[in-house]
């Protein structure tokens, strides 16, 4: 408990000298240099800009202040990044439909996911896919189709928690994405689309997110990408994570961290994932030290990204765009001027109050850690008397097998010692399920197909019969307490009957179990190639309706009450040229 109070308390005091001592430095460990701007991107799009100047190109302008916007994008001064996409955006917007327009809305639309305004994110998103479509421009549909599967990701996490729709919705768009380079033949978007594949299946812990983020890895080296690499390794690391790949996950952590030092990158995005992976692998591992380190680095990006919109808002911006067309440019500085101070006191009161909400969320999450240990406690108190009682039912089937053994071997009557000898089997089918339900990885469940191979072999062996041949074809599939008995005592009483009359006398015996699920139903058929069923006494049903028995034995009789409790349908088929299909269905 010591550990993660002081843990928390530590970071709610970094938290509050950040905001009222000024941003912590970032001169990070192992290296890693703060996150400024880099001259050289700062100076290249400078000279793009002064040449544009010179020769009065506004395409060349338009793209000049592209570049700059992608220059800030990567240090995360979103405002400043607007403020020039809105600047090309203007110059691009005359010249009609073209891929550089509908890059522009993307990038816009990026901003405006970044900053928390969904329906503006959206709204940029389906201009970029218009504007893509009209310009006939692939590489635009690409990168818009793109930012409609981040966007659909954001706009909620119930896909993570097994909303199809949801789910269906970005996969819908990552793939067209994917189809749209692989028909450019691109090399950086097909290992784009593979990036981002394996990031959705890290989110849902699909086993095929650590391939496809490998396959991103591969295709970045073979055309020399050295600089995105960090990118997909810290991605690499995060799925290592997930599926509890620890020693791994630290290993693609530390090559993440080394190449952003050796390519000298200014990536927010990147070097806050660094931090907060690492702050997730130390917590789970007990390292709580090296978590706090991790959180304050952090902290101290998310509040120099968060004071860097003291100057405005990208709102703000937005509004300009579209005013600046009918007035001077005098007005528009001083509507800007009056907008930047009351933006400067409402972020110092949005810094308070978010200092006051951490605060509350530290306690509440002592509070919830709390009742989480103690819910722990009474959890694995439950799991052992569960398991407890489990071996004591276990036993107590044991004993009334053996008392039943012991019966039978008493009796003279030979119908008495087989009923007796038939129901001691019924009692072991009990105790190998209650054996598969309590003892397994989940409890109160029972695997279908190592019960029923289990059940089967033990009949067999019981009975002593030839050497059969033994056919299994079962879905992986579980079965809870109320629905497991039932079958576990109907196959026992197929399996007897197939002992009894269908394999003596048979110099090929056969035995075939398929158990499938489909539409939310499980089919289970019984096969044998004995003499088949008495046509007399066992008419043949051809609807969905149970079989009706003219004379139904005890077996027959348990074998309808079951599937009656199972709410399900059976039906006994003769199976050509001999032999006899047992076939029910039921809801699972």
């Amino acid at each position: 408990m010591r550990t993660p109070l002081s843990f928390c308390f530590k970071l709610i005091i970094s938290t509050l000298l950040t905001f009222w001592l000024g941003p912590i430095p970032l001169g990070l460990a192992q290296g890693r240099t703060p996150l400024n701007v880099q001259p050289e991107r700062l100076q290249k799009a400078r000279e793009l800009e002064q040449q544009a100047l010179a020769r009065k190109d506004t395409n060349q302008l338009a793209e000049a202040y592209y570049q700059y916007g992608r220059t800030y994008v990567f240090v995360g001064d979103y405002l400043a990044s607007q403020g020039y996409f809105l600047k090309s955006l203007r110059l691009l917007d005359p010249r009609g439909d073209t891929f550089e327009l509908s890059r522009i809305y993307v990038r816009l639309g990026e901003n405006e996911s970044r900053s928390g305004r969904p329906a503006d994110a959206f709204r940029y998103a389906n201009l970029a896919v218009s504007v893509a479509h009209r310009a006939r421009s692939l590489r635009g549909l690409g990168l818009g189709y793109g930012l409609l599967a981040i966007l659909h990701q954001h706009k909620s996490d119930s896909w993570m928690h097994g909303n199809r729709a949801a789910y269906d919705s970005i996969m819908y768009y990552q793939q067209k994405k994917g189809a749209i380079y692989r028909s450019l033949n691109d090399t950086l978007g097909i290992a784009e689309c593979s990036l981002e594949l394996g990031t959705l299946y890290t989110k849902v812990k699909d086993d095929r997110a650590i391939p496809r983020i490998r396959e991103a890895y591969d295709l970045m080296l073979l055309i020399h990408r050295d600089r995105l690499l960090a990118n997909v390794m810290l991605r690499l690391a995060e799925a290592y994570l997930v599926f509890g790949r620890l020693q791994l996950a630290h290993q693609a952590l530390l090559e993440a961290e080394r190449r952003y030092v050796a390519n000298k990158m200014d990536d927010y995005d990147i070097l806050m994932g660094l931090e907060q992976t690492f702050v997730r692998y130390y917590q789970a591992t007990g390292q709580w030290k090296e978590a706090f380190a991790h959180q304050q680095k952090a902290n101290a990006l998310a509040v120099n990204q968060l004071l860097s919109d003291r100057n405005g808002t990208i709102a703000q911006l937005n509004v300009q765009y579209e005013t600046q067309k009918k007035e001077t440019l005098l007005e528009a500085q001083k509507r800007e001027l009056a907008l930047r101070t009351k933006t400067l006191e409402t972020q110092r009161w949005l810094t308070i109050v978010i200092a006051v909400l951490l605060v509350l969320a530290a306690g509440a999450s002592v509070t919830f850690f709390r009742l989480y240990r103690r819910n722990q406690r009474i959890s694995r108190r439950n799991e052992q008397l569960v398991r407890e009682q489990n071996h004591r039912v276990k036993n107590n089937l044991q004993v009334i097998s053996s008392l039943l053994n012991l019966q039978a071997k008493r009796l003279s009557d030979e119908a008495a010692r087989t009923a007796v000898g038939e129901s001691q089997l019924r009692v072991q089918s009990m105790a190998i399920l209650h054996q598969r339900l309590y003892d397994g990885e989940r409890l109160a469940e029972a695997n279908l197909d190592e019960f029923i191979r289990e059940l089967v072999e033990g009949v067999l062996r019981t009975y002593g019969n030839p050497p059969v041949q033994l056919s299994y074809n079962i879905d992986p599939v579980y079965l809870s307490a109320d629905q497991a008995v039932p079958v576990g005592l109907i196959l026992n009483e197929l399996t007897t009957n197939a002992c009894k009359y269908a394999f003596p006398g048979n110099e090929h015996p056969l035995f075939q179990i398929d158990c499938y699920l489909r539409a939310n139903r499980l089919h289970i058929r019984v096969t044998d190639n004995g003499p088949g069923l008495d046509q007399s006494s066992v008419p043949v049903a051809r609807t969905s309706e149970p079989t009706v028995l003219k004379r139904e034995s005890f077996g027959m009789t348990l074998i309808k009450a079951q599937v009656n409790q199972l709410r399900g349908t059976y039906r006994f088929d003769t199976n050509q040229p001999t032999g006899t299909v047992f076939t029910m269905e039921f809801k699972s």
